[in-house]
Parts: structure tokens; sequence; C-alpha cells
């Protein structure tokens, strides 16, 4: 059997790819491990001389440019998963696929196992159920993200495996966005239809030793036994552990995107942390950390900012044609931004966060509730609702190409 495990990172994760390249040639030597690079090297120095670095540029994405635009870096890096599972499954036998921010810490070949029995192998984010929710992430934002975790998945090279990752490419062209409107969450989304469309060929692992992470922490009891680290049972060594929303700047608070754990009140977990922030230095967090994302600015180093990918997205859903994405040059987007007066210079990404741009309980928002109740007043409320609804709308970028009222001189 030739098995393959591979990753996909920017150039800043790649600290994180390559302590997880190193746990995988300990624990699994007879695997094969690459990284995607959904990023392009641009003369860096990617201190990687141990691993297969593969700019994603190289594997024949059709419309490439346009994914790498449209999409921000985590929809980018997951949109291309499938692209190159597809061409893995040409070479190899079985597949899997691990986040940057995970660590290997036993033998994985039960996974492989599992994959000469079934053809996909999920792990859910959370596996017990509970009346009285505890956990770090509510249940109805996993009903959002997904119920499936792809920070791991398994995939058979066999008819229905090779199928799966073909379905997924078309679906992860354009679709990918993490976009809660039209009911998606980047890759991950969509891989809650695989049990339902491919039933008994799909294995829905349950066992707690897999894709441990913040979002579970409250229903899997880890422990230490000699030496080794443990799920709720000696039967279950820890397999796979994945750092997700890890600050290496702030390990005491385990993970940035939940305000339940820290290592105080989960402190049998502390060495795992302080283990992990000492082999991310060694392979050059530091320097590797601090790289620019290659598809973050136009060509004259202006932040590509969100509003722009949506806007394009709604030009492109209307028809119109771009070339040369991150161009600054007469005809490109980027001029059609300026020549409308809507090109947004944002260095330091504030405005990704109101309370970064305006404080936890702005004043503003007072004035805006007062503007809302005088309006109310003069219209009525029927004028006031369909108001709302109207920006329920409009309120997306996508929907606003009505800002773009010159659009002459674009290239098609």
């Amino acid at each position: 059997m030739k098995k393959a495990i591979f990753t996909i990172c920017a150039k800043n994760y790649l600290a994180q790819a390559k302590v997880l390249g190193y746990s995988v040639k300990k624990f699994c030597p007879d695997c094969d491990f690459d990284i995607v690079l959904s990023d392009e090297i641009d003369g860096q120095d990617l201190m990687c001389n141990d691993f297969n670095v593969i700019e994603a540029k190289k594997l024949g994405i059709e419309n490439y440019y346009d994914m790498a635009f449209k999409y921000d870096v985590i929809e980018f890096s997951t949109a291309v998963k499938p692209f190159y599972l597809e061409q893995l499954l040409e070479k190899y036998d079985q597949v899997l696929y691990l986040d940057p921010d995970m660590v290997v810490y036993d033998s994985l070949e039960f996974l492989f196992d599992h994959l000469e029995k079934y053809d996909a192998l999920l792990t859910p984010h959370i596996i017990k159920p509970y009346i009285d929710f505890e956990g770090a992430t509510a249940e109805e934002s996993l009903l959002w993200v997904g119920i499936y975790n792809l920070g791991f998945f398994g995939v058979n090279n066999s008819e229905t495996g090779r199928h799966i990752a073909k379905w997924w490419k078309t679906k992860l062209a354009n679709q990918c966005f993490a976009d809660k409107e039209d009911a998606l969450h980047v890759d991950q989304k969509w891989m809650d239809f695989l049990p339902a469309l491919y039933g008994e060929r799909v294995l829905v692992l349950h066992n707690p030793a897999v894709n441990m992470a913040f979002w579970n922490y409250h229903e899997r009891k880890l422990f230490k036994k000699e030496d080794t680290f443990f799920v709720d049972d000696i039967k279950f060594p820890l397999a796979i552990f994945h750092f997700s929303s890890f600050d290496p700047n702030d390990i005491e608070c385990v993970a940035k995107r939940q305000d339940k754990f820290t290592l105080s009140t989960i402190p049998q977990y502390r060495e795992l942390f302080e283990n992990y922030l000492q082999d991310l230095k060694i392979n050059g967090l530091d320097k590797l950390s601090k790289l620019k994302y290659n598809y973050s600015q136009f060509e004259n180093g202006v932040p590509v900012l969100k509003p722009h990918r949506r806007l394009y997205r709604g030009l492109v859903r209307e028809g119109l044609t771009f070339h040369d994405h991150f161009s600054t040059a007469p005809g490109s987007y980027y001029d059609l931004l300026e020549r409308n007066n809507l090109k947004l210079n944002d260095p330091e990404q504030r405005l990704k966060s109101l309370k970064k741009t305006y404080g936890a309980n702005p004043p503003i928002l007072n004035k805006i509730f007062s503007a809302l109740n005088v309006f109310n007043r003069l219209f009525g409320t029927k004028k006031y609702y369909l108001m709302m609804r109207f920006f329920e709308i409009y309120n997306r970028f996508e929907n606003q190409t009505f800002l773009i009222k010159d659009r002459s001189s674009i290239k098609s």
C-alpha cells in the first residue's frame, strides 16, 4: 500500500507545517509527506529542506488566480485541498490530510486500516450528546461551520474515493467562502453531505484520540501514563492533536476563539502546549510567521481587503471578466476600484473588527440607534421594516455592484 499525508498552508504557517511533518516522519515513517503552499515562494528562504514543498500555482488549477483573488487566505488554502487530493489519488492507495497546526503523537496505522474497508474518514467536532451543553464552541456555531472538522480527513483510492475528490473539487472552485448568508463555511460545510451521499462507504470516526481540539475538550479526558498521553482510556493513545487557534504569544489562553479554557483550568494540557511552542520556535516560527502572504496585496502593496474580494465576486457573477487580478494597470480591477472611489486602505486590518475600530461599546452606536428611531417615527414602522429588509439583502458587498458606475476600459 502506498500511503501519503499532506497539509496546506501559506508561508507564515510553515513552522507549524514543519512540526507536523517531523511528527509524521516519526510515527508514520512509511508515508510520504507533502506541504502544499497556498502562496508563492517569492525568493524567500522557507527553511524546509527536509520536506517536499509544492507551490499551489504549479498544480495546474484552472482559473488559479481567480481563486487566489476572490478567496482570502483561509478560504484559498482550504479550496486547494481536493485539487491536490485528486492528484495524489493517481499515485497513492490511501491519503490523509492534516491541518498544519496538528501534531501526530502515535502511529496512524489504524486509520489506514480503516481505509481498507471504507472510502472516506471524517471526524465530528463533538462525539457525545449533551442535554446541557458546556463546550467552548456553542452548538449553533458548529451548525454553521459544519458537523465535521476538515482539519482531518482520509480518502481511499477507489472509484468512490476518486468521485468524492472530483465532487468536492467542483464545489470548492467557486463555493469555498466563509459566508453565513450562503450557508457556507469554506471546504468544511460541504462535507456534511458526505454520509448522506456516499452512505456506508464513509466512516464517521468516534475515536476520541483523533482530532482533539478546544471544541471538544469538555467531552474528553486527557491524561498521561508513563511517557504516553491517552484520551479517556488507555486503549486510546493520543493520535492527533489539533492546536487550532493557538496563539504563540499567549500560550495560557489555549486558543483565541474561545474563553472557556486556559492552562490554569486544564493543567494536564500544559506539557503539550509548552512542548509545541518550543518545537515551533526550533522550526523557525519567529522568522516564518512574519512572511507576507503573496495574495494579500495588489502589486503596488495596497492590501486586498474582504470588500474588494466580495465586490469582485459580485461583478464576476454579473459577467465581467478580469485578468492579472493583482495588477494596478489601466483596465485592471484595481483601476476600476480607483475610478469609482472604492479603493480602501487598511494596512493594520483594523476594519476587520468593529471592536478594534471603535471599541467594545462605542458611542457612535447610540447615535445610529437614535437616527433609526427618528426614521421609524417620521416614516412609520412599515417603511422602517422595508428599509431593514433592503439592508438585509444589500449589506453584502457581493450585492453592491451598483457602486461601480464607471465600467469603462475594463479588459475582457
